[in-house]
């Protein structure tokens, strides 16, 4: 978007793990995620600032960020991660079984719950589902065309939240319009996280564009 509005300020653009507009799956888990904060009792149409500490939507906006975690890593992170490990070993049905992975996305849960508002939350989630970086600039291609800055676009093979896709779409369409433009898959079982922790690898990537 800075590339598209700002071309004569943008030095280098890196397009990682990223979109030019959400895709309808993409707006469905986020959609999830807002309905588990908009469905607290807590919540109360939004107005809960005045509220006694601890009396605010934290339980929806905890289940809005597991569910978020979950499309965070692939199956198979979570499968080598955790697999079904479990933290009571009873294995009747009515024992209070804790699965390591329960336990890994209720931390994150409670901990975004402890630092972020969920107001917040929600107007930054809907905005994302809302960015598309084609509208108001007749589509896609015309907003494409107004980049000038050399633009390297990266994927993460095991991405399921932004699939590699998207970006195989934008890099075709950056070089269809004139954009000197590089295209890299990168290789990890981290899915879209692998943009955080495949450190070695993208700055790799970045580092060859200066």
């Amino acid at each position: 978007e800075w590339a598209v509005m700002y071309p004569n300020r943008v030095g280098r653009l890196v397009a990682l793990a990223t979109t030019a507009a959400a895709s309808a799956q993409q707006i469905g888990w986020s959609l999830v995620g807002r309905r588990a904060i908009e469905t607290d009792p807590n919540f109360v149409g939004g107005d809960y600032y005045d509220r006694a500490p601890g009396h605010g939507p934290h339980a929806g906006l905890a289940v809005a960020r597991s569910v978020a975690q979950i499309t965070y890593r692939s199956e198979l992170a979570y499968a080598e991660k955790f697999g079904r490990a479990r933290m009571s070993l009873r294995g009747d049905l009515a024992a209070p079984v804790r699965y390591d992975v329960e336990s890994y996305l209720d931390y994150h849960g409670e901990k975004l719950a402890r630092r972020f508002d969920a107001n917040s939350y929600l107007r930054v989630n809907r905005a994302m589902d809302l960015h598309d970086l084609g509208r108001g600039r007749g589509g896609v291609p015309n907003a494409l065309a107004r980049i000038g800055a050399p633009t390297q676009v990266i994927s993460i093979d095991s991405d399921g939240l932004y699939p590699p896709y998207q970006q195989q779409d934008l890099y075709r369409g950056l070089r269809a319009v004139g954009v000197d433009s590089g295209f890299r898959m990168i290789h990890s079982i981290e899915g879209h996280d692998g943009f955080l922790l495949e450190t070695d690898d993208i700055s790799e990537t970045v580092t060859a564009m200066r």
